[in-house]
């Protein structure tokens, strides 16, 4: 009788050393999966009804500012980006580009003020035939003065800036065209949102802003030539397709500019003009921002629709969302064909104006 007692005794040991053993090699193999987590950080997996789905988050999700001071400019950047300045930097018309060093197709561009411009291409002609070594006849005309034709007429006044600080800081815009007109800043001048292509005859979009000013008359021979001015210079782009996601990050960045009171020391001593026409403090772009915000979030879909589908189609795509986040994500082509859950559909047209918040791996 007890040999028989020991034997179930030992038989139960050994069955749940089994057990244990088992549990130890399942621990074991989650540990390891746990180690390759730690190895790419950015990529989770969610379960849905035994369906796993590999999310890798989108750059924008994980995007980080650090403080930017150069003792005249304030405001938070996103971490790694560059904030440039040229050579030659004056504080009414104070310029800087921000972009990111390893793709400057991601870039904000702003130039508080620029002087120069002609109201007519005869002006032009007539002020550069009686002043032929002034640098204001170089510029191009604005006619008529809006924002839109400051753009057109942008790449030629980028190279004359480029020769004139003997620097290629300026950027151009092949190819400009404008999309959609969202409306008016609090300064008057309009926020376009335009596209244009870069050298390697990829499609960028944008928003683009500046107001121009016609500040008095001087007649000769009939002909106008007194100089238009032009305020609040900013352009924000990226590729065609990712813009969605990268302009609330660009509208977060304006809004933080702040200028220094050792700037603005130099800024009243170096302007004719009030400050308050040109306003170059924080709060003036805080309310840009908010503006800027607004309009774009009333923009026409049907561009965002056919440019995110052209994409998608492109690089190999489909599109779809979580029914519990509402999140929307760039899934691998095929997706929905393997997936066997019910968390995740595709989207409908209206979603392509969406934030992508991350994407979907075999």
């Amino acid at each position: 009788m007890k040999k028989r007692l020991l034997q179930s005794a030992l038989a139960i040991l050994l069955f749940l050393a089994i057990v244990v053993l088992a549990g130890c090699g399942g621990g074991t193999l989650a540990r390891n999966t746990d180690r390759g987590s730690d190895r790419d950080p950015d990529r989770k997996t969610e379960s849905d009804k035994g369906s796993d789905v590999r999310i890798v988050p989108a750059e924008t999700s994980r995007i980080e500012y650090e403080d930017f001071d150069n003792g005249y400019l304030r405001m938070q950047i996103p971490k790694g980006w560059t904030l440039e300045t040229p050579k030659v930097n004056t504080f009414s018309g104070y310029t800087f580009k921000l972009y990111d060093p390893k793709n400057p197709d991601y870039l904000i561009q702003f130039c508080l003020g620029m002087s120069g411009f002609m109201k007519s291409e005869a002006s032009k002609e007539l002020y550069a035939a009686l002043y032929s070594a002034a640098a204001w006849g170089q510029l191009p005309a604005i006619d008529p003065q809006t924002t839109d034709q400051f753009y057109r007429v942008w790449n030629e006044s980028a190279a004359v800036g480029n020769l004139m600080i003997n620097q290629e800081f300026f950027v151009s815009l092949p190819e400009f065209e404008v999309i959609e007109n969202l409306g008016q800043t609090p300064l008057g001048g309009d926020v376009l949102r335009g596209a244009f292509v870069n050298d390697d005859g990829e499609t960028l979009q944008g928003l683009f802003t500046t107001t121009v000013v016609d500040v008095g008359s001087y007649y000769v021979y009939g002909y106008d030539l007194a100089p238009l001015n032009t305020y609040h210079n900013i352009m924000m782009y990226a590729p065609d397709a990712e813009f969605v996601n990268w302009q609330p990050i660009y509208d977060h960045c304006l809004s933080t500019i702040e200028f220094s009171d050792a700037f603005m020391t130099g800024f009243n001593s170096e302007q004719n003009i009030k400050v308050s026409s040109v306003r170059a403090n924080a709060k003036i772009y805080d309310e840009m921002s908010d503006m800027i915000m607004d309009s774009w979030a009333a923009r026409s879909n049907s561009y965002d629709i056919i440019s995110q589908k052209r994409s998608d189609a492109t690089l190999g795509y489909e599109r779809v969302y979580d029914t519990e986040t509402g999140e929307v994500y760039r899934a691998y082509n095929g997706f929905m064909d393997d997936y066997a859950g019910t968390r995740y559909k595709s989207i409908t047209d209206e979603m392509y104006t969406y934030v992508i918040s991350g994407y979907i791996e075999k």
